[in-house]
């Protein structure tokens, strides 16, 4: 925590002189206990005991520079600074007996500092023009990624906005970097030479532009974006290029909501550097009265990676889900549900089936028995001294069949102590039998509690044990203390 408070006094030192401005300082703190089981390229393994302490410091600085700056109405020339850090380290006995060489474990670290976003940033510059410059993170219906840059946003007028983003993809091998949001597909703790582990270590610039349309209260809102990453190439041999393109594609996503009754949501990726349509999502929710929602979904994932992967040569084909949901609100803080979906897995044109009448065979577009549905059924009760949920569900069709159920329930004893379980089954049968296995029972149960051992102070435990048909217990135990504090 000493560590946490001085970085942020030292940020807030740095910065320049402000005459009128609002900070937030948030500090959270997790121990953790556990062990891990390590494989060896020789075969054996062993057991890792781990001991981490997690810090996390959030920092907030807003409405920077004098008043005078922000207009009449206090919304223009708005300046502010954000940022989130997180700091791991392990005194368990994996320090003394880590292993080396081939059989080191890249992603056990002793300790880490990370960066997890940090910019500095306005907002209606001039009337007109919106930026952030530094680490930040991005999301919408069908894209996320982080990266270290610039991202600028002129308003052309109220319903009109030209966006640019230039800099360079945040990966886990750089320093001070979270891979959380890198592409999929690449690893720098690869132990195979043929893979490039070195690859993920190489900067990858990013560019891209957008263009929205939307209205200030909401009612609709559209985005249209490109965007493409790019990096050199590692370990070049000859006649390869010296770069290549790690991701492009440009996406649409758009949203309207009529009268709070009726609201609209979807998107779609088309994958320039695959040559398809790699994300399709849409959605429909319609209040029929002030207790009643219907919901349908449309999604579509056709899964592709980075563009240095080796995995996109190994891919399966994309799969379809159409879903429709109803929700009933109760009275007393109870609400009802109702799901279903159908899904279509969808072949590859030189995939060979391994079950049904094509096994042996290319499957192509002529496989008509992939498709798998489901159901399920649940209540949900929310008040002011916990929860508890309950869900039945029953899956079946191409991949297997599935039926089990899941129940949760929290409640609050006394104000200090709440205490938590869990139980869960379900019974399985795979469509492809494994040396004769193909069905099995499991059952799960989970039981703790939380106590505030003071203001910002909480002792979390918790065990847990898991038995079925081919173990009879996976007994764990988690005890974690968590600390915030805030100025």
């Amino acid at each position: 925590m000493r560590l946490a408070i001085s970085i942020a006094v030292v940020v807030c030192a740095a910065a320049p002189r402000a005459f009128a401005y609002d900070f937030a300082v948030d500090v959270r703190t997790i121990g953790q206990g556990y062990q891990v089981r390590g494989f060896a390229p020789d075969g054996s393994n062993e057991l890792f005991s781990r001991r981490r302490l997690t810090q996390y410091l959030d920092l907030g600085v807003f409405d920077i520079g004098p008043s005078g700056w922000h207009g009449d109405d206090g919304t223009r020339n708005v300046f502010y600074f954000d940022a989130s850090l997180r700091l791991d380290a392990d005194f368990g006995g994996y320090i003394l007996g880590a292993p080396g060489g081939a059989a080191a474990i890249p992603e056990l670290k002793q300790s880490e500092l990370v960066i997890l976003y940090a910019f500095f940033g306005a907002r209606n510059l001039g009337g007109r023009v919106d930026f952030q410059l530094g680490r930040q993170i991005h999301f919408d219906l069908v894209d996320f990624y982080a990266f270290d840059g610039a991202d600028v946003l002129v308003h052309l007028s109220r319903l009109v906005t030209l966006e640019g983003l230039l800099g360079m993809e945040v990966r886990g091998d750089l320093p001070l970097s979270s891979p959380i949001y890198e592409l999929d597909g690449t690893s720098s703790g690869s132990r195979d030479p043929a893979t490039r582990p070195d690859q993920s270590s190489v900067i990858a610039p990013m560019a891209g532009a957008a263009v929205a349309v939307g209205t200030p209260s909401g009612a609709y809102a559209a985005r249209l974006a490109f965007r493409e990453v790019w990096s050199a190439t590692a370990d070049q041999l000859p006649g390869e290029p010296a770069s290549g393109v790690d991701f492009e594609a440009v996406s649409l996503t758009a949203s309207a909501n009529w009268r709070n009754r009726l609201t609209v949501s979807g998107g779609v990726r088309y994958n320039i550097l695959f040559g398809e349509f790699d994300d399709e999502q849409l959605a429909v929710r319609l209040r029929l009265t002030a207790r009643q929602w219907v919901t349908l979904e449309h999604d579509f994932l056709a899964p592709t990676f980075d563009g240095d992967s080796i995995w996109n040569v190994f891919a399966v084909g994309a799969y379809r889900d159409l879903r429709a949901s109803y929700e009933l609100a109760l009275p007393n803080g109870v609400k009802a549900y109702a799901r279903g979906f159908l899904r279509f897995f969808e072949a590859t044109s030189d995939e060979v089936a391994t079950t049904g009448p094509y096994a042996g065979q290319d499957v192509g577009a002529a496989d008509g028995g992939r498709l798998a549905g489901g159901a399920s059924l649940g209540a949900a009760w929310h008040g002011a001294r916990g929860m508890a949920r309950a869900d039945g569900y029953w899956d079946d069709g191409y991949g297997g069949r599935k039926i089990g159920f899941d129940t949760t329930a929290r409640l609050r004893i006394r104000r200090p102590l709440e205490l938590e379980g869990r139980a869960t089954g379900y019974r399985w049968n795979d469509d492809v039998q494994i040396a004769g296995i193909n069905q099995g029972v499991v059952f799960g149960v989970q039981a703790g509690g939380r106590y505030q051992l003071g203001p910002g102070v909480r002792l979390h435990l918790l065990l847990e044990d898991n038995f079925g048909t081919y173990y009879l217990s996976q007994f764990r135990g988690l005890a974690m203390v968590e600390l915030d504090a805030g100025l």
